[in-house]
């Protein structure tokens, strides 16, 4: 049975059917290597749970070698490196011993990357950890690992509107929602006892990490002043001053909130520097990032819009605060289970490589 089917593509994409498409070695040459590396190895059991072992196996390298063909089918050479068949080996056996779907569906989506790295360097070393750290966890605990990396890692490009980034929580956190909930404390003392979190005095909470990844997204709009107050990078009145200064430029534009109101025509800084430039306006850079940052927008505003964006997030907030994940930070191990997660609830949607947040 094949957990996740279906193309994902677009203009200009290639579609691959896994039993379709060569690259040296065929998908049933690729299949008796895989299971030749569970045979040869997994511990022996009695008749019975062996044949259960087997057959599990045997489901889990069909949905590997499918979701291999569509994501990396140039990878299955490397089916014949050792590292590579330990680390299958690894990922099998610890599906043919509980038979969880979600567990599954998680060690394929990391086996599959972990494939494509045959360098020994801290992609491959992480995804390998992950195989055998992943089969020692729970749905709410892969819940947790991936909520923090949505609200504290994952800053979404060429985005124009605070709704863009609450349909990105939505899309990925909304179907972990029961999962969420149902976390407690002691499970977030054991992810950190197992190296997939560190807890911290500090903490970020939800709106101070969205008003950090997006400033120009979450601030309050600014007051157009009636006469030039003089160009000023002051806090007082330096945002007014700017908006003044530059109100006929394209950096300047409406508030998103209160189109009576003013803001810098950008959601981060990274957008910021690319507007200036084509603005000519780059020798100004300091003054507009300070303005960007200089009215942030009440959290309870920003909570408050998320909820009513999509209400199984404010639950989802709920259990992220008293679990007090706000504390919490992600390790490498953790970003690479809490990834391959997301990837498993949004159906393979969610395809930015695990590589962006490792570098």
């Amino acid at each position: 049975m094949i957990w996740r089917q279906g193309q994902r593509g677009g203009d200009g994409s290639t579609n691959i059917q896994a039993n379709s498409i060569q690259y040296g070695i065929s998908y049933s040459d690729a299949k008796e290597i895989a299971m030749d590396v569970f045979k040869d190895n997994f511990a022996k059991l009695s008749t019975k749970a062996h044949e259960v072992a087997f057959q599990r196996a045997d489901e889990f390298t069909s949905n590997y070698l499918s979701e291999l063909h569509q994501r990396r089918p140039e990878s299955i050479e490397n089916l014949q490196d050792p590292g590579v068949q330990a680390d299958l080996l690894e990922a099998q056996s610890g599906f043919a011993k509980s038979g969880d779907q979600d567990l599954g569906e998680i060690l394929v989506d990391i086996l599959v990357d972990r494939t494509a790295e045959l360098e020994r360097n801290l992609v491959s070393l992480t995804l390998g950890a992950a195989l055998s750290t992943a089969q020692k966890l729970t749905s709410s605990q892969f819940s947790a690992l991936s909520a923090m990396m949505v609200f504290q890692q994952m800053r979404v490009m060429g985005i124009s509107h605070p709704k863009q980034v609450y349909m990105n929580i939505s899309s990925c956190l909304a179907p972990m929602q029961n999962q969420i909930m149902s976390l407690s404390q002691s499970d977030v003392r054991y992810l950190a006892a197992l190296g997939c979190l560190t807890i911290s005095m500090g903490s970020t909470s939800i709106h101070q990490a969205l008003q950090r990844m997006y400033p120009g997204l979450f601030s309050i709009g600014i007051e157009m002043p009636i006469e030039s107050p003089g160009l000023s990078g002051s806090a007082e009145n330096g945002p007014e001053s700017v908006v003044y200064a530059f109100k006929d430029t394209p950096a300047i534009t409406r508030d998103i909130r209160d189109p009576t109101k003013f803001r810098v025509a950008a959601t981060d800084t990274e957008s910021l520097h690319s507007l200036l430039e084509r603005s000519g306006l780059t020798e100004h850079r300091e003054l507009f990032e300070r303005t960007m940052k200089a009215r942030p927008l009440s959290g309870d505003v920003i909570v408050e819009e998320i909820e009513a964006f999509d209400r199984r997030i404010g639950d989802v907030m709920n259990s992220y605060n008293t679990n007090q994940l706000t504390n919490c930070s992600n390790t490498a191990v953790g970003i690479a289970i809490g990834h391959a997660n997301i990837r498993r609830v949004t159906g393979g949607t969610f395809d930015a490589p695990l590589s962006v947040w490792l570098d």
